[in-house]
């Protein structure tokens, strides 16, 4: 879906060849008529929703890197807009508002009466999330049966970020506890049939427990993973659960009795986090279909979700198919709609840049999530840190950072949360509206080719002279560069390099 224009010459120019130059010298008013390759406009009567922010998944990277002696580092790239120093570099924070903190279900080998954790070989420590109910002999959560003090690296790290401005914590589960699976390991499998209602109370309680004893304040709660993709089959390395259609459906009904019985019917569910828009429609309008029993009143279980998460992969790539976000959006309806994950092994952030502005363009999301923002090597991770091992002091000390970091600060420092999202007519821009700072920003990722782009503002009733211009070209020659540019005759005219995001903001806007 990239755009190619080539420069438009003045409506003259092709008879002006022929002429003298003599005659040429009359016409001069018309040689001299300049054209941008292409127009962006905002629409302000094209309201797409209020934005809810940015975040990133913990699990992983936060399990391995809390508690340890660079959390502060990073938690203050990502949840602040400090500058951050990173080896040699002053990295841009991030300014994440949301976080998605991982209830595991593995994350020490147990054995309990005849059943044997299965831990594989080839799941690494951090992959491997400690889960709180670690047997079946009670459901009282102050009993032995559960655990409150593990998983100390995602819990110390969840709450750096709330210290520094997190204002929206989703729970999720990649899967259930071990002893609920078919393979006796949160490493790939099937949730048994009779465990449905053990893995609603699990995340019902954790939830509660949360709220209780952490003050942590849970806005909503989503209990799968990919769960229709069949391939989280045993041995994998990382935890993961097959659950049908049929299965999300009852489960979701438990959930929600659950939270109820808790006091927590304020908490939305949602779901189901499938891997890419196609299986996410299906599965939604499965739900749209499915009748279940919630506190003796049936219900489709569409109604008991309160937010559609999805993925935006097309397996392991980026999805590619704007048709596909467009039907998932019509399906969900105005039900509020978040990308909750992505991530790819892109370090210059161009398929980054593409897959958000797609996204926000195609599939209209209020939120966008990426998966794991520090990685020990590639770059799925922005920013890589050493992982090293459970008790090594060097955890997290900084390795590397991509062109693509600088890419994700060019929206999320740019597109603030509370602000309205506005459609226009380049679905190579993101456009926003901050009423309460009278901002309007504009995010471009061009392409490969060098053009000349005209913001036309002539629909705004009010604009300052200049604006504020942040640049990142993906060859890394140009990373999170700020400037300013003129606001002249009601537009800007911005010379675009190739394979370029463009941040503008505008100040003293009134729509």
């Amino acid at each position: 879906m990239v755009k190619k224009f080539s420069l438009r010459l003045p409506p003259c120019a092709g008879s002006l060849l022929s002429l003298s130059l003599a005659t040429m010298t009359l016409l001069t008013g018309c040689v001299q008529t300049a054209h941008a390759d292409y127009t962006v406009k905002v629409d302000p009567q094209d309201k797409r929703g209020q934005w809810e922010g940015w975040g990133c998944s913990f699990a992983w990277w936060a399990h391995a890197l809390g508690t340890r002696n660079y959390e502060s580092l990073y938690a203050d790239l990502f949840f602040t807009t400090k500058s951050v120093p990173f080896l040699d570099q002053q990295l841009p924070g991030l300014n994440f508002n949301i976080i998605r903190y991982n209830v595991g279900g593995g994350g020490r080998k147990e054995t309990y009466e005849d059943a044997v954790e299965q831990v594989p070989d080839i799941l690494p420590w951090h992959r491997d999330i400690d889960g709180y109910w670690i047997n079946w002999g009670s459901k009282d959560p102050s009993s032995d049966s559960w655990d409150w003090s593990r998983d100390a690296g995602q819990r110390s790290m969840m709450q750096a970020a709330i210290k520094r401005g997190v204002n929206h914590v989703e729970f999720f589960s990649n899967a259930p506890m071990w002893w609920m699976m078919d393979t006796k390991s949160s490493a790939g499998g099937h949730l048994q049939a009779w465990n449905k209602a053990d893995f609603a109370l699990y995340l019902a309680t954790v939830a509660q427990h949360a709220q209780k004893n952490w003050g942590v304040k849970v806005n909503d709660i989503e209990p799968f993973n990919e769960p229709s993709a069949g391939w989280w089959n045993y041995p994998k390395n990382q935890e993961g659960c097959n659950i049908s259609r049929e299965d999300q459906a009852d489960i979701l009904a438990l959930l929600r009795e659950e939270l109820d019985k808790r006091g927590l019917q304020n908490v939305p569910i949602a779901a189901s986090d499938e891997n890419s828009m196609g299986p996410a429609r299906e599965t939604h309008e499965f739900f749209k279909t499915r009748d279940v029993t919630v506190n003796g009143q049936t219900k489709k279980v569409a109604d008991i979700i309160g937010k559609v998460n999805v993925h935006s992969y097309s397996g392991l790539n980026p999805m590619r198919d704007n048709g596909a976000r467009e039907r998932l959006r019509q399906s969900v309806g105005d039900k509020k709609l978040w990308a909750d994950e992505y991530g790819d092994n892109d370090g210059s952030g161009m398929s980054l840049a593409q897959t958000i502005t797609e996204d926000i363009n195609f599939l209209r999301p209020t939120a966008w999530v990426y998966w794991q923002p520090v990685e020990p090597g590639s770059a799925w991770g922005p920013v890589n840190g050493y992982f090293g091992d459970t008790e090594n002091p060097e955890a997290g000390k900084p390795k590397w950072a991509y062109t693509k970091f600088y890419v994700l600060a060019q929206f999320t420092r740019t597109i603030h949360d509370g602000a309205t999202i506005l459609g226009s007519s380049d679905h190579n821009t993101i456009a926003a509206y901050d009423a309460k700072k009278r901002e309007l920003s504009f995010v471009t990722t061009n392409y490969g080719n060098a053009q000349s782009i005209e913001y036309d503002l002539s629909n705004l009733k009010n604009v300052a002279p200049e604006a504020t211009l942040i640049t990142t070209n993906t060859d890394g020659s140009k990373r999170f560069e700020s400037s300013k540019i003129a606001v002249t005759g009601a537009k800007i005219t911005l010379n675009a390099t190739a394979n370029t995001i463009y941040s503008l903001t505008l100040s003293n806007v009134d729509l």
